[in-house]
């Protein structure tokens, strides 16, 4: 079967912004980088009212929670037919901005009605519809065949849906460069990465932590940033990445396991989430130790567990952390502690952090025991 590569979904709206005269059509910029749609969404504001004073007129807002003065709540998709109706009155073209259309929680007549009106759009060639939504108002899949109906039915109807994804590290490189560049600042290559190791990929906090630093510089007579001055002036961003949890379970790093299940817990994840995430390195600890225990060699232990090479060098240099014995409790604890989450009243990130506790006390025992000896 031929593989259906997916389109450059950016093309069109760069190249909407090029041309002359109103860019027309529908537009929705959504996914995990909000810094380029609302990027984008400033260029589309630009290039259909020029002159914001002069745009009063022409520059429609919707939302789609929004009543009639007599209360009634009128459908999105009538308001938008109605603003669209009335000629551009100080500019060339009409821009329709809709804030919170609701696309997940629409009924399937409301979605078709609202398709509807869009598919009237070519009648009116100076009306340009912009949507932003923020990933949770319009989750992004990037896999075209389990994309939701919503999306599925506006693409029909002729909406131009603009995914932007979480940026990587490579991307975001000289992207940095060019911004500290603008300001007439430079920056090596080893100095933008451990900015973005301290910050993150979230261009925003990139940005803002990019203009302290250019300001910081300008206001020493500076113009180049160096190592130091990233954690002097950049504030770091805790976040938990992939595997945060199994990584300091491994590393049997009580700090920070509790600072990742800090973050995690205060992002709302589950705690029967976070118990199987700790409960699982430890039995993936106490599986590996006990075949070490046994003579099995890295190679027989890679086929007995079905494990990589690499996930398997890091879980047995982890066993190297933790006695036998030491296991042994920790499997007892994550027993109790899977039996109390699913049968006690009592919270359940409490009961995860009492396992927390535990592990930690175990940790404090064994050194006060070298410590002696």
């Amino acid at each position: 079967m031929a593989y259906n590569k997916e389109p450059d979904r950016l093309a069109p709206l760069k190249d909407a912004l090029k041309a002359p005269g109103v860019p027309g059509g529908a537009w929705l910029l959504c996914g995990p980088e909000s810094y380029l749609s609302e990027y984008y969404r400033s260029l589309m504001r630009k290039k259909v009212i020029p002159d914001p004073d002069m745009g009063f007129f022409d520059h429609v807002r919707l939302n789609g929670s929004e009543k009639s003065a007599d209360g009634e709540e009128n459908s999105l998709a009538a308001r938008l037919s109605s603003a669209m109706e009335g000629l551009p009155v100080m500019n060339e073209g009409k821009l329709i901005e809709i804030a919170e259309p609701g696309f997940p929680d629409m009924k399937a007549a409301e979605l078709k009605e609202f398709c509807t009106a869009l598919e009237a759009l070519p009648d009116y060639p100076y009306v340009t519809v912009l949507i932003l939504c923020a990933e949770e108002e319009f989750p992004t899949d990037y896999n075209a065949q389990t994309r939701g109906t919503a999306w599925k039915a506006l693409e029909k109807a002729g909406m131009h849906i603009i995914p932007f994804p979480a940026q990587t590290k490579a991307k975001l490189m000289p992207w940095c460069a060019k911004h500290f560049a603008s300001e007439g600042i430079t920056a090596a290559p080893n100095v933008i990465d451990a900015m973005i190791d301290r910050v993150g990929c979230s261009m925003t906090a990139l940005s803002c932590e990019m203009q302290k630093l250019c300001a910081y510089l300008q206001a020493n007579g500076r113009n180049a940033v160096s190592p130091a001055d990233i954690p002097l002036v950049c504030t770091a961003t805790d976040t938990a990445g992939d595997f945060a949890l199994t990584n300091a379970v491994r590393e049997r790093d009580i700090g920070a396991l509790t600072r990742v299940y800090t973050i995690l817990k205060n992002e709302k994840t589950e705690a029967m989430s976070l118990f199987f995430q700790i409960s699982g390195a430890i039995t993936e600890l106490w599986k590996i130790k006990s075949g070490m225990a046994d003579g099995l060699s890295r190679e027989e232990l890679i086929r007995l567990h079905g494990m990589k090479e690499y996930p398997m060098k890091l879980a047995m240099q982890g066993c190297a952390k933790y006695p036998a014995e030491t296991l042994d409790r920790l499997m007892t604890l994550c027993s109790e502690t899977d039996l109390a989450l699913k049968s006690s009243p009592v919270d359940g990130y409490i009961l995860v952090e009492r396992l927390i506790c535990a592990m930690s006390a175990r940790y404090e025992s064994e050194l006060t025991t070298k410590e002696k000896y």
